[in-house]
């Protein structure tokens, strides 16, 4: 036994000197021990799995000439639909079925689009029947097959895509641009010099009180043709006029003259930068509205960046283009105009559609960065206790899990885990409600619904719901309660560290000495061995004392605090403690015992005795 003393201790100081190097405010606080019983699995697997949240009562999911209602409140199944291929002659190839890609509200409907076989095709829903579309504009809601990379943005009565129209000439290579495909004349669509290989990742529109300074914004990466650096992609934001009437040059009447874009930095002039865009969330809330943006780097570290869209709006209104060389136009590019836009103006904006000033996150730094690998975003805003407003990122991770982190005046902290399925996937939609605050997350093979203000994760104890710092949460009459149902002005939180527990055991059932569980141990002379507590927060520091003595190592693995001793010298009481934010409690607390010399002379009998019945019996079952 000796000789595992020294490689224990080596792992402990091991295991302090790397925790002391990594950010532990990124390390989510806590994993939900319930979470895996909230998944409603799909009848079978859809890879290409798409989603639709209905503002009615219905969450819709498209797969495989299927689509599947779930009810909106616990995704539980109501009704399947088979939306099959029509004719076709493509048998035997590998995508020869109707993949769905779209389901959404067009034109007063429930539409859904699919690949229909290599030929993109739409159907409405007409008394729980659905009903081919036969209009032009159809081709460009669908791929040809499932899984390629596009972005349709539906506002209003207006429809844009990413898709080509279907050519003639089935071996021409069209350049991928946005188009408006539904809607009132012009239907505008982007220049061939706007976007380099694109790979598209969101669109939004940013609403104005001017209806004529609306504007889009079209999130994408593309290869990166200025070489300003190095990186062989680069992330950029395209910004043009929602309502802009098009050019007075007849030959591009019908493009963009106001579309512009720039580089999109996540990351700071000092530390380490993140160049590939994965997801957008447009935050519309109680402060202003912000754009979130989910960065990725080489290494498949995140990093998250915010952005307020009048900062966004004031770059494309007073940087100079790149490459330009008419500095002083009557109209510079971009303006949105109730006319149409200058030939000089337009073809300065065609021709040179970079700005010179690259976007810069707000305080020129990220919100956070980690050596997690997340795929999805979105963000939610709440007032807690204290009348201050707090935002919520849900970030969806590689494995399939979800983490909670707040943003805190302190820095973001993330605060939870979730493991909403049964089975490890990739997750494919994650989606929020903000009346409700609720999310909504897929895989091919599960869906789930998941309240924020879920707070059961957190009910052990008082010290337990406020050390959360879950701004949705709060002690109050013996458990954590969520504040959005518990309108009472009594609930106790702590998200700024001020709040503290009542000393008593209703509301506090594990703090101080005297009030700790308590186990009495006897154990044997020279033999190692080892004691354990609940090590439940990966944002505390675990400790062990011996009497008055502090020990020197917590050994902590799968959520566990271990003490490993050589061998019992020092009887009496030991105690596992834990400190996190300014404050120290008891958890657990032992009171070892050596066995004296009439217990031990006893313990030998018995072993003796043992022994010689094994023998007896052994010797009988020869015979």
């Amino acid at each position: 036994m000796e000789l595992y003393v020294p490689v224990i201790l080596n792992i402990c100081a091991l295991i302090s000197l790397c925790l002391a190097y990594q950010n532990l405010r990124m390390t989510p606080r806590i994993i939900h021990p319930n979470s895996s019983v909230w998944s409603v699995p799909l009848p079978k697997e859809e890879k290409n799995a798409v989603f639709y949240l209905s503002p009615q009562s219905a969450l819709y999911v498209g797969g495989e000439e299927a689509l599947y209602r779930l009810n909106r409140l616990n995704c539980t199944p109501e009704k399947n639909y088979k939306i099959a291929a029509g004719s076709h002659t493509c048998k035997g190839k590998p995508y020869c079925q109707n993949h769905v890609t779209f389901v959404g509200q067009l034109l007063g409907d429930l539409t859904v689009c699919g690949t229909n076989a290599y030929n993109p095709s739409c159907w409405r829903m007409d008394d729980e029947r659905f009903q081919k579309i036969n209009m032009t504009w159809t081709e460009q809601l669908a791929p040809r097959i499932p899984g390629a990379n596009y972005n349709i943005l539906i506002t209003g009565n207006q429809t844009y895509s990413t898709l080509p129209r279907k050519s003639n000439n089935a071996a021409s290579i069209m350049k991928p641009i946005f188009r408006m495909i539904n809607g009132t004349d012009p239907l505008l669509y982007t220049g061939d010099n706007l976007m380099n290989k694109p790979h598209f990742v969101k669109s939004l529109v940013v609403e104005k009180e001017n209806r004529l300074q609306d504007k889009i914004l079209l999130f994408f990466t593309e290869d990166n043709s200025i070489t300003r650096t190095t990186e062989k992609r680069v992330s950029m934001v395209a910004q043009m006029c929602k309502g802009e009437r098009g050019s007075e040059k007849p030959s591009t009447r019908y493009v963009f003259s106001t579309a512009l874009k720039s580089r999109l930095i996540c990351g700071n002039k000092k530390a380490q930068y993140y160049p590939d865009l994965q997801d957008i969330y447009f935050l519309q809330g109680k402060t202003g509205n912000v754009i979130y943006g989910l960065f990725t780097d080489a290494w498949n570290h995140s990093a998250v960046c915010s952005y307020k869209t009048e900062d966004i709006e004031l770059a494309f209104s007073t940087s100079s283009l790149f490459g330009a060389s008419k500095k002083n136009l009557n109209i510079r590019p971009g303006t949105c105009l109730s006319e149409l836009t200058p030939e000089v103006t337009s073809d300065e904006a065609s021709n040179f559609p970079e700005l010179t000033e690259w976007i810069w996150p707000s305080g020129n730094q990220e919100v956070f960065q980690t050596l997690t690998h997340y795929r999805r975003i979105v963000v939610d805003e709440i007032t807690a206790v204290n009348q201050e407003s707090y935002r919520v990122l849900i970030l969806a991770t590689d494995n399939g899990t979800v983490h909670k982190v707040v943003e805190q005046n302190d820095g973001a902290l993330n605060i939870l885990e979730l493991r909403p399925f049964s089975q490890k996937g990739q997750i494919l939609y994650l989606e929020l409600e903000q009346r409700e605050h609720a999310i909504y997350v897929g895989t091919a093979r599960e869906v789930s619904r998941l309240p924020l203000d879920d707070c059961t994760a957190y009910n052990t104890s008082c010290v337990d719901c406020i050390q959360s710092r879950d701004p949705y949460c709060g002690w109050l009459q013996g458990e954590c309660q969520s504040i959005l149902t518990t309108k009472s002005h009594r609930i106790l939180q702590n998200l700024t560290q001020g709040a503290m527990c009542e000393q008593d055991a209703i509301t506090q059932p594990i703090i101080g000495d005297s009030l700790a569980p308590r186990t009495d141990v006897q154990v044997p002379r020279k033999t190692m061995y080892s004691l354990t507590c609940p090590a439940v927060s990966n944002h505390a520091t675990y400790s062990w004392k011996n009497g008055d003595v502090e020990m020197e190592c917590c050994m902590r693995q799968n959520g566990i605090c271990y003490l490993f001793l050589e061998r019992v010298t020092n009887p009496g009481k030991y105690q596992c403690l834990v400190q996190e934010m300014a404050t120290e409690h008891v958890i657990l607390e032992y009171d070892l015992m050596l066995p004296n010399n009439a217990t031990r002379m006893q313990y030998n009998w018995f072993l003796g005795f043992t022994f010689l019945l094994l023998t007896v019996m052994q010797h009988n079952a020869l015979l």
